[in-house]
């Protein structure tokens, strides 16, 4: 092998290594460019703005169920029949409340009310029930009953609102789902509490 043949030889093998250092060079910029972990942070971001998402859906869920579980509620009342003693009540004045409140959907009228007992007079008592007064104007007299609600607490009843045992089941079946969503959120907060405080691997 002659000196030319040798110096070919030897830029061959120096073009060659350097073709395989641009090489490696590239795939390391490459691979500093786009990182592994990229990925994975855009994948845990996605996820916790789902679990948020998740979360404020069924926050507002409860909130609607617990409002129609409301609004059904002022289709029912105490039984007139069982009421310990009857009345006429005149209306004083009313306050016109909604569309939306604490007690559901749509308007209803909050009135003070006088009311006679039929052994004599009775109080003057603010009637806020939803559902409970039919459109009365000051002036105006019904029927009424008193009841005794639970745990002592006293309740007024009407011959027009008669007691319904299928609206009442309905009631509490809103008022379930609207817990078992609370109830979701609460478990969902506390496994994710837990998370977080474990310690990691």
């Amino acid at each position: 092998m002659t000196d030319d043949d040798r110096r070919a030889a030897r830029r061959r093998r120096m073009d060659e290594l350097l073709a395989e250092a641009e090489a490696d060079v590239t795939r390391t910029r490459a691979a500093r460019n786009s990182p592994a972990e990229a990925p994975v942070v855009d994948q845990r971001r996605g996820t916790a703005l789902g679990s948020v998402a998740g979360v404020l859906v069924l926050l507002l869920l409860a909130a609607v169920f617990m409002l129609v579980s409301a609004t059904v509620g002022r289709f029912t009342g105490p039984d007139y029949h069982d009421a310990a003693r009857h009345g006429t009540a005149t209306v004083e004045q009313c306050q016109r409340h909604g569309p939306i409140t604490w007690h559901g959907f749509g308007y209803f009228d909050a009135c003070t009310v006088s009311i006679t007992w039929s052994d004599g007079a009775g109080p003057r008592v603010l009637i806020d029930k939803p559902g409970f007064m039919k459109g009365e104007k000051p002036g105006d007299t019904f029927e009424i009953g008193q009841n005794q609600g639970t745990r002592g607490a006293i309740s007024y009843s009407r011959p027009e609102q008669p007691a319904r045992g299928w609206v009442t089941a309905i009631t509490i079946l809103f008022g379930l789902l609207a817990f078992l969503c609370v109830g979701a959120v609460y478990l969902f907060i506390r496994q994710t509490i837990k998370d977080i405080r474990r310690p990691k691997a």
